[in-house]
């Protein structure tokens, strides 16, 4: 009989020793749930993420490593991740997330789609624009099949589409998901609502960077048109489509109205973008920026850094009408304005106004990335009182000298406002401006180059003007901005994740 106890003694011990020590419970990771959505809430992102990593370790240990359970934190600690910049990793949680609703799920359908929203926006930031569209497409249509065509909870999606979507050139398709959106929040909200206003502001842009200026103004006028039925006169929702309207006719003048080819034209010299005579459309300009100030100025306290755009605006306007006095004018109470709203750097630069790349750019070349390398044209100049581009060089070796001609060339063509120095327009050294190049891979850098003057070449650039006044393909996809969340009612880590970054 003792032998028997002891022995039944040896089984409780061995059970003991090959069971775990803790075992996780529900309120063990509801504690750590709570701690992590309060550093996420907070924007202490840094903070938050071994807090999730530990959600998952938790849940892992609880259920399994290949569980429903675990999804919720997976994602949340690949948002945690897309916060900090750590696109690796967070496209790695991400897959493991759809991995597992996709393999175990009998209603993976809809449970996939904020894995996938926050994987294709993932991919944006690592620079993968078609890995992008993949997940962002499937998001999409996920959305619209599990929840309506016209659900409102798309519109996250459709945003980020349309931006993976122009980064590889498919600007059909992204016009047509721009056109969609708004639809969307036409069922949404009604056709006449202040609710629109962000998106005819996205849709309008849009237009704009497509060059499709007169588009751009009916979607403007149409802003003003509701806000004519929803507010009072001096609005200053007003403002914004005001400006556009002005920028439209501004940025007509150099790169062409819509409906024309323009691609072996841009309204500029050798000295540099020229200025636009006196018309209709001129006057048109100038007045939306007169009434936008107007506007501005009627309401109480001013908002004298919304004036101060304003202003600024008017300053760009009159120094591509060649109305340098006006334009100095402007500028020097821009500055003012700024300085009474405490921050006068939107001055301290010179600001690119109207830039077309040269024959080499990305959207002009008939090269095939693929087959190309990846090089880049430094060019440095001085930008003088009144915008214009002087004293170029480039100390760029490894590039062919007939691309970096070309470059230099379309350049010197650009124009730019000046840097204003307590309130007065001064020249400015050293300027630098980069743009990427692709060459042949068997073309030699020391290829010649009969002249400065703009010729095909063997090659194409990538460049960042800063007025969108060019193609979506001619610069980098704007990063990415999530948005916040909110509390949740439910501090469970299986009933919510926290909400997916999304592209605003």
């Amino acid at each position: 009989m003792g032998s028997v106890k002891n022995l039944g003694w040896l089984c409780i011990t061995l059970a003991g020793l090959f069971s775990p020590a803790f075992a996780v419970t529900d309120a063990d990771r509801i504690a750590v749930y709570k701690e992590f959505r309060t550093q996420f809430d907070a924007k202490h992102y840094a903070a938050a993420q071994p807090l999730a990593e530990r959600l998952v370790k938790l849940t892992e240990e609880q259920f399994g490593p290949d569980e429903l359970q675990l999804t919720n934190p997976l994602t949340n600690l690949a948002t945690i991740h897309y916060k900090l910049g750590n696109y690796p990793a967070a496209i790695e949680n991400y897959q493991r997330t759809l991995r597992i609703l996709q393999a175990k799920s009998t209603l993976a359908d809809k449970a996939q789609i904020r894995p996938l929203h926050g994987l294709g926006i993932s991919f944006m930031g690592a620079n993968d624009p078609e890995s992008a569209v993949v997940a962002l497409k499937r998001a999409a249509d996920l959305s619209r099949n599990t929840d309506g065509l016209f659900n409102i909870g798309q519109v996250e999606f459709i945003d980020a589409l349309i931006d993976a979507y122009a980064a590889t050139g498919r600007y059909t398709e992204a016009e047509k998901e721009s056109q969609y959106a708004m639809r969307v929040e036409e069922a949404a909200y009604g056709r006449n609502s202040v609710k629109l206003l962000d998106r005819f502001d996205k849709l309008a842009r849009w237009y704009e960077s497509e060059r499709r200026y007169t588009t751009e103004r009916s979607v403007y006028e149409r802003s003003l048109a509701v806000l004519a039925k929803n507010g009072p006169d001096n609005d200053l929702r007003k403002v914004g489509p005001l400006r556009g309207i002005a920028r439209s006719f501004r940025l007509e003048t150099f790169y062409g109205i819509e409906g024309t080819d323009t691609g072996n034209s841009f309204n500029a010299g050798n000295s540099g973008a020229p200025v636009f005579s006196d018309g209709t459309q001129n006057r048109r300009g100038e007045s939306a920026l007169t009434n936008a100030l107007d506007i501005v100025q009627s309401n109480t306290p001013v908002d004298q850094n919304l004036r101060a755009q304003v202003l600024t605006d008017l300053g760009d306007w009159y120094l591509t009408s060649n109305a340098s006095r006006r334009a100095f004018d402007s500028y020097a109470e821009a500055w003012k304005a700024f300085a009474q709203a405490g921050d006068t750097r939107p001055l301290q630069v010179p600001r690119i106004l109207a830039y077309r790349p040269s024959i080499s750019s990305v959207d002009r070349s008939q090269l095939d990335p693929a087959e190309a390398q990846l090089k880049a044209v430094e060019l440095h100049f001085t930008v003088d009182r009144d915008g214009r581009v002087d004293d170029m060089s480039s100390p760029t070796t490894d590039v062919p000298e007939a691309i970096v001609k070309n470059s230099m060339a379309s350049m010197k063509r650009s124009r730019y406002a000046p840097r204003i120095d307590n309130g007065a327009a001064v020249p400015t050294n050293n300027v630098v401006f980069v743009e990427r190049v692709l060459i042949k891979a068997t073309q030699a850098p020391s290829a010649p180059s009969d002249s400065g003057a703009e010729k095909p070449a063997e090659g194409s650039t990538d460049s960042h003007p800063a007025e969108p006044g060019s193609k979506p393909g001619d610069s980098k996809p704007a990063e990415s901005k999530p948005a916040e969340s909110k509390p949740d009612s439910k501090p469970d880590p299986q009933a919510d994740s926290v909400p997916p970054p999304a592209v605003r």
